[in-house]
């Protein structure tokens, strides 16, 4: 919806015609640059700013990395980060094809960098994310916090200083430092609205 309005309320023909007149593939990578570029400051914001942290820290609350990780999110959360994350694909008028190709891709990718597969893709590590990278993002090892914040591209890590990936080392704890949400659905529904020590 924000999304649309913006689209309705800016009115952007000339340049929406030009994105979608690219050949496919050029504009699921542009998608694939822009969405990640917003992600990229969304998610940051998300740890950095303490009421958004109230919602992402569910996320966070996961003790244990596998293919499921990926899949606890506070609803807040969720509309947020897609909400905003759309707009660079809707108001520049990439084409209904190309952006039904760019979310299954990024459905999966969500799950492959949240699985407990422990090797290390090195020649891929600064090109793209990799589930290494992302399990530095989710550490809570003392100093390795709030790192990794690309879903994508770890350039935008490395452009922004908040690439961490050290060769041949892993985390050795994940989840948060603060309060321990109780593993219940509800309890992490209304963790952000619970008040804090």
């Amino acid at each position: 919806v924000p999304a649309q309005s913006l689209e309705r309320l800016l009115g952007l023909p000339p340049i929406q015609e030009f994105f979608s007149s690219l050949y496919l593939p050029m504009q699921v990578l542009l998608i694939m640059l822009l969405t990640d570029f917003t992600q990229y400051w969304v998610h940051r914001a998300f740890h950095q700013v303490p009421l958004l942290w109230r919602f992402h820290r569910v996320h966070h609350s996961v003790e244990v990395m596998d293919w499921l990780a990926g899949s606890r999110l506070h609803i807040f959360d969720v509309l947020v980060t897609r909400s905003i994350s759309l707009i660079p694909m809707i108001l520049l008028g990439f084409s209904p094809e190309a952006i039904n190709i760019y979310l299954p891709i990024l459905a999966l990718q969500s799950v492959f960098l949240h699985c407990n597969l422990q090797f290390e893709m090195a020649s891929l590590q600064k090109i793209i994310t990799t589930p290494k990278f992302h399990h530095w993002h989710h550490t809570s090892d003392p100093g390795c916090t709030d790192r990794n914040f690309a879903i994508s591209l770890p350039l935008l890590d490395l452009l922004f200083g908040t690439y961490y990936s050290p060769p041949g080392k892993w985390p050795k704890q994940y989840g948060h430092t603060g309060p321990k949400i109780r593993a219940t659905y509800l309890a992490h529904l209304l963790a952000p609205f619970r008040r804090t020590q």
